[in-house]
């Protein structure tokens, strides 16, 4: 005679696999190289992610006062994810996201809906992991690294995918030591210390690519006015300007200084 199994059992394997897969994931994030790569395996081959194209893994930082807020939040990702989504909780305000790259609607847009009251979501940083790695901890830190970069800097970047931020994740890297600026761009220490208006006319012209008629258009001004604001700049200004060596690190020294001057916000 067949037994069959009682409700509590058939519950115990529920849970049993649920915890099973609560367990893989959370050693995607482990310390050990294997142990992520045998859960990146076993990820794909259980479909709970896309095993043949590029999956967008997405940082996502949270405040919340509230703790059973948060908690509402983390549980309505696991419970509404679609298709290969995948939620994974970290510590210092981090959830990790993946999602299949075929999902009708943006991710972005789908955690902003589950959002509840009592949340904020600071910033979502993204990075793409390819089918042909086996180790996820590239993507992972550098979807973390694009969301930090959000969180400090906002709207001056181009846009939340790592792919998209490569001078600013180098610039990410480096240590906060203001004397670097200091001794590597002068013009950078004086632009910041001057009237805002300045350090926005040289930062705009250096990112238009010093293209007048792209600078004039950002900063709303006729070109006989862009001309006039750089004649008039400092001296170690001018000559930054005239030095291509000089003007591109000018350019990474007020970026940095940016970064850092939120980081300290």
């Amino acid at each position: 005679m067949t037994s069959v199994p009682s409700t509590d059992d058939t519950l115990d394997v529920q849970w049993n696999e649920r915890d099973d897969r609560r367990f893989v994931l959370v050693d995607l994030q482990s310390h050990h190289r294997e142990r992520r790569r045998h859960s990146l395996r076993t990820a794909r081959s259980r479909r709970w992610i896309d095993s043949y194209g590029d999956v967008l893994v997405r940082a996502i930082f949270v405040d919340s006062s509230v703790d059973a807020a948060r908690e509402e939040f983390e549980r309505a990702l696991t419970r509404d994810g679609r298709g290969h989504t995948i939620v994974l909780v970290d510590v210092g305000g981090l959830i990790l996201v993946t999602s299949e790259r075929r999902a009708d609607n943006s991710v972005e847009k789908w955690v902003h809906s589950l959002t509840p009251p009592g949340v904020h979501i600071a910033a979502i940083g993204s990075a793409i992991l390819h089918p042909e790695e086996d180790d996820p901890l590239r993507a992972i830190d550098e979807a973390r690294t694009a969301a930090e970069l959000v969180r400090q800097v906002g709207e001056a970047l181009p846009s939340n995918r790592a792919e998209d931020l490569g001078a600013w994740r180098l610039l990410h890297a480096i240590g906060g030591d203001p004397e670097l600026v200091n001794s590597a761009s002068p013009a950078a220490v004086e632009l910041w210390r001057s009237d805002p208006m300045r350090r926005m006319t040289v930062e705009t012209y250096l990112d238009s690519g010093c293209n007048v008629l792209v600078a004039c258009a950002a900063l709303h001004i006729h070109r006989t006015t862009l001309y006039y604001r750089l004649d008039s700049m400092p001296s170690v200004v001018r000559e930054a300007l005239g030095d291509g060596l000089k003007r591109s690190t000018l350019h990474l020294s007020l970026k940095l200084l940016r970064l850092w001057d939120r980081q300290s916000a």
